[in-house]
This record gives C-alpha cells, structure tokens and sequence, in this order.
C-alpha cells in the first residue's frame, strides 16, 4: 500500500510538473510562431514552402517544443526585459536549432521527424541540404536586420556565431564517435556540451543580451544552459533507447542499430562482464540487427542502464538549477526557469 501511494504521488508530481512546463512553453507558442512566419518570407521563393514543412509551420503539422527560443524569452522577461527586443534573438536561436536538426536527420538516417518523414525523405537530400542553408543564413539575417541597438546586435551575432561553430564540431566529433572504439563518459560528456550545450547556452545567453545585462550575468546565463543542455541531450539519448516514438515523434533505436555513441551505449560499451562484452560486440561487423533491437534494450535495462541513465540526468539537472538560482532573475522568472529545468530532466517527449 505504501508504494502504491509514492507511485501515486510520483505520478501526480511529473503530471503537474508536465502540465506547468507546457503552460510556460505556450505562452510564448503563438508569438514564436507568428515570428517565424514572417521569417519565412524573407527566404527564397523556392525554398519556403520546404522549410515550413520542417519547421512545422504547415496545417496539421506536430510544431516542436521551441524550447530554446522560450529560455530566451523568459530570461529576458526575468532580467527585466519587457519589450520585443528579445523576439529577433529568440527566432534566430530556433532557426539556427531547426538548421541543426535538418541536417542531423541527414547524417543519422532518421526518416522522421514530429511524427511526420523528414524533409530528406519527402524531398531529397539535396533539397533538404540547400533549405537547411537557408535556414541557417536567415538566422543571422533575422539578427543584422533587427529594430535593436547595434551593440545589442553585435554581442548577439558573436554569442550565436560561436556557439553555432561549437556545435558543428561538437557534431563531428559525434559522427567520428559511431561506430568506433568505446569513448568514455568524459568524452562523451564533452561532446554533448559542445553538440547540445553550446547552443542552449547561446539561448540563455541572448535573453540576457536582449535585457542589456552586463557580461557577467550574460556569462551566468549562458553556464546555466550549457549545464541545461548538457541535462536535455542526456534525457534524449535515453528516450532514443528506451522511449516510445509515438511519444518522441522519432524512430527509436536507431543509435544502436547505427553503432552511435550515446548515453545508454558508452554505459553499456564501457561496462564489466557479460553487458560490456555484448555490447561491445554490436560494434563489430554487421553490427547490431533489428531483429535483436528488442533483446538488447531489455539486456540495457537488466544491466541497470537505464537507472544510471537517470541518475546522470537527474545530476545535471541539479546542477543547472543550482546555476539558474545565481542569476538576479524575478521571482516568477526563477520559480518558472526550475520548473522548466526539472521537468527537462524528466520528459517522454
């Protein structure tokens, strides 16, 4: 009776954790979308009606969380900032995010994306190519032709310029990491920071901007959601493995079948005995079937990959509150950026 009632309570807590995130997340929805709207229409004609299809712009489309664009937002609303000097910014995080995911469906051979084919597969890798080109170009483009200060302008264009660098080599280090010889968590951890983290911390990072912060706060902000992204990308490895894809909108386990090094597969690849030795053996030639996909997520489970999976997580997690709790934030802004924080740490989508 007693674990009845915890799971009960447990249940009742994510439930309302869940249901605050998407009320934050949708107050800034429709101002978000109404910015990428116009954005679209400073693109070539020819690539627009693509690039609403990938964005989710388009009737009946499964939109995506605009996570990044929203820790933008409300950071800059929490440091004071009450005008739309914040939305540019917001808009070209997400269109520099949106870039990224166009083009990590190419290199991962995920066929799709929020619960529809990917654009490679509707249109052809080298449209898909060409209108993630475009994507990225608008971003900076929404930035330089901004109704802002041009002080405001430049710190924002080298914040997300250098983060969007990061990350592509955060992303190449991923691509370098399939298949290969087991990285360690380090390693691995690196490389999330730099795939994931860097741009999430571009996120926060512009909020502070948009507000006028000096640097030392921008600085704080963007720790904190580099710490955040580190959180996220590890929840997303786990749900890669062990979520639902009617939940995730994605195909799940394709990074075992592909050999990729995340979360659940450095654990497993760097573990003793019998779980490290037949999961190091899904590296070798022709590597792991989809036949096998389900014994080998169960044997995850056995070997207690998915608690650790969790356990780091929730770690991260913890540290990027204990981050968010630093900066001079309101008191609404705070209270929202750790619901936000923990319910990232917990999500199945």
């Amino acid at each position: 009776m007693i674990s009845d009632q915890a799971e009960l309570a447990e249940s009742e807590r994510s439930g309302a954790l869940a249901q605050g995130a998407q009320a934050i997340l949708g107050r800034y929805q429709a101002k978000i979308h109404e910015g990428l709207v116009r954005v679209m229409g400073t693109l070539p004609v020819e690539v627009v009606e693509p690039a609403q299809y990938h964005v989710g712009l388009l009737p009946g489309a499964r939109s995506g969380k605009a996570l990044r664009p929203t820790l933008t937002l409300l950071l800059a609303e929490a440091l004071g900032e009450t005008s739309e000097a914040s939305l540019p910014l917001a808009l070209a995080v997400q269109m520099v995010h949106d870039f990224s995911l166009l083009h990590d469906d190419i290199v991962d051979g995920d066929r799709s994306r929020r619960g529809q084919p990917a654009l490679w597969v509707r249109d052809g890798m080298p449209s898909a190519l060409n209108t993630g080109d475009a994507l990225l170009t608008a971003a900076f483009c929404v930035i330089s032709m901004a109704d802002l200060p041009s002080r405001t302008i430049t710190r924002a264009a080298r914040r997300l310029s250098a983060a969007t660098m990061e990350m592509v080599g955060g992303q190449q280090a991923d691509i370098a990491a399939t298949g290969a010889p087991a990285a360690d968590l380090l390693q691995y951890l690196t490389m999330v920071e730099r795939k994931t983290g860097a741009l999430m911390g571009a996120a926060a990072a512009l909020g502070g901007i948009a507000a006028g912060a000096p640097v030392a706060t921008v600085d704080a902000c963007e720790s904190f959601g580099r710490t955040l992204g580190v959180a996220f990308q590890l929840r997303d490895d786990v749900l890669g493995v062990f979520g639902d894809s009617a939940e995730t909108g994605k195909p799940v386990g394709n990074d075992l079948l592909r050999g990729k090094q995340g979360l659940p597969m450095v654990l497993a690849l760097t573990g003793n005995g019998e779980l490290g030795k037949t999961a190091r053996s899904w590296l070798d030639p022709p590597g792991l079937r989809r036949r096998d996909l389900a014994p080998a997520v169960e044997l995850l489970r056995e070997g207690g990959v998915a608690e650790r999976c969790q356990g780091l997580t929730t770690t991260w997690t913890e540290r990027a509150l204990v981050a968010a709790a630093k900066l001079p934030l309101s008191e609404e802004g705070a209270m929202e950026l750790e619901i936000l924080g923990r319910w990232l740490g917990e999500r199945w989508n």
